[in-house]
């Protein structure tokens, strides 16, 4: 009876130990992530352009705002539970600071949607993310 119960946590034990390895992000995942933090980056700023053009309801501009920053704190998580490739450490500490950049204004411009010149600062704040992002891109 104990020895089927043995192997059973036996083998729980390995297969909480495989899941728990770091992945080693390689210049193509970082690549992809960069490419996907500027992806998110434009979209933010097109639904600015957007709002600022009164074209946006409030319920919408609310639930968009909640879909990108969920998007974007969910790549932070990942890239936070990965590990870079020996020569990549200094991309991955950009790609996450423009994460955190773009995650940190969007929690800004939250409650300021009706204020034009809040957006427009958003906006070229998020311009500079993206001129960020696009020199971490060339380092790779």
């Amino acid at each position: 009876m104990f020895k089927p119960l043995g192997a059973f946590a036996v083998g729980l034990i390995l297969l909480l130990c495989a899941c728990s390895r770091q992945k080693t992000l390689t210049r193509k995942d970082l690549r992809s992530e960069l490419t996907s933090a500027k992806s998110l980056a434009a979209e933010t700023e097109m639904f600015l352009d957007y709002v600022q053009q009164r074209r946006a309801t409030k319920h919408y501009a609310q639930g968009h705002i909640e879909y990108l920053t969920e998007e974007i704190e969910q790549s932070r998580k990942e890239l936070q539970e990965s590990s870079p490739a020996q020569s990549e450490e200094d991309a991955l500490q950009k790609l996450k600071a423009q994460f955190d950049a773009l995650n940190a204004e969007l929690h800004t411009i939250r409650g300021k949607m009706d204020d034009p010149a809040a957006i427009a600062t958003t906006k070229e704040q998020i311009e500079k993310i993206l001129q960020a992002l696009d020199e971490a891109n060339s380092s790779i």
